[in-house]
């Protein structure tokens, strides 16, 4: 815990200093979603949706989207380059029995750092991030694509297209089967090495016919690759092809 806490305590300490007094705009948004089980599972959850975004004069904002929190410490509104913390939720208590009476995984604390560049309304992203909670010791690292297409003066729509990679320590503790889990779970002993994790596509529309109050709708899909997908989790008794849907009430402010 002390490992965390001085993550959290040194993020803190960035985003008051990146903090001007005035801000220029923010919004808030609430709603619900369904998301898979666990990554992997063929089955899905209800879960609740929250984002609070506050952009400065400078082009400073931080945004925190749902367990993933970042700051941007460039005074520039072309560019972005800042630290991200991320919450992973554990897994535990899912549908798929199997699965189920596998050991639990923890919940993981993620830290690292974000970086972006806005041409034209192409929106160019990466992220690196690493476990500071010793949950999965691992790290990853996701590059994005998108377009910020204003399809109706009310109406913005952003597809997004991404890819992770992630190291042998995240891929064995949430694709793996160790020794120890073979009698609980009857599912074969199976280790995931480092590579390609994943490539999906995020479509963000979010409609604002009313001047403050606004509806977004979000949908994804990624498709789990390489030792993901093979893993006896997916491949036995998941699915590798993941989506999520939502739906949020949205509020917006400026100064």
């Amino acid at each position: 815990m002390m490992k965390i806490s001085r993550f959290v305590g040194f993020f803190l300490t960035i985003l008051l200093a990146a903090s001007p007094v005035w801000a220029l705009d923010g919004m808030v948004g609430l709603g619900v979603g369904m998301a898979p089980d666990y990554e992997g599972s063929e089955d899905s959850t209800g879960v609740p949706l929250f984002m609070f975004q506050h952009n400065y004069d400078s082009g400073r904002f931080f945004k925190l989207n749902g367990p993933n929190l970042k700051v941007n410490l460039l005074a520039n509104k072309q560019y972005s380059l800042g630290p991200v913390l991320n919450y992973r939720f554990e897994r535990d208590d899912v549908d798929n029995d199997r699965v189920d009476d596998m050991d639990k995984v923890d919940a993981a604390f993620e830290a690292g750092v974000f970086g972006g560049v806005n041409i034209n309304n192409i929106l160019l992203g990466v992220e690196l991030l690493a476990d500071v909670s010793d949950e999965h010791d691992g790290y990853l690292a996701e590059a994005s694509v998108g377009y910020r297409w204003q399809a109706m003066p009310a109406l913005t729509v952003t597809p997004t297209l991404f890819l992770t990679y992630a190291d042998d320590d995240y891929m064995d503790t949430y694709f793996g089967v160790n020794a120890g889990n073979i009698g609980n779970s009857s599912l074969p002993a199976y280790e995931a090495d480092s590579g390609l994790k994943d490539v999906g596509l995020n479509l963000v529309a979010h409609y604002t016919p009313w001047e403050q109050w606004g509806i977004m709708g979000m949908f994804s899909y990624k498709a789990l690759l390489n030792d993901a997908k093979d893993s006896p989790l997916v491949d036995d008794e998941g699915d590798d092809k993941q989506f999520m849907l939502g739906l949020m009430v949205t509020y917006r402010w400026s100064r």
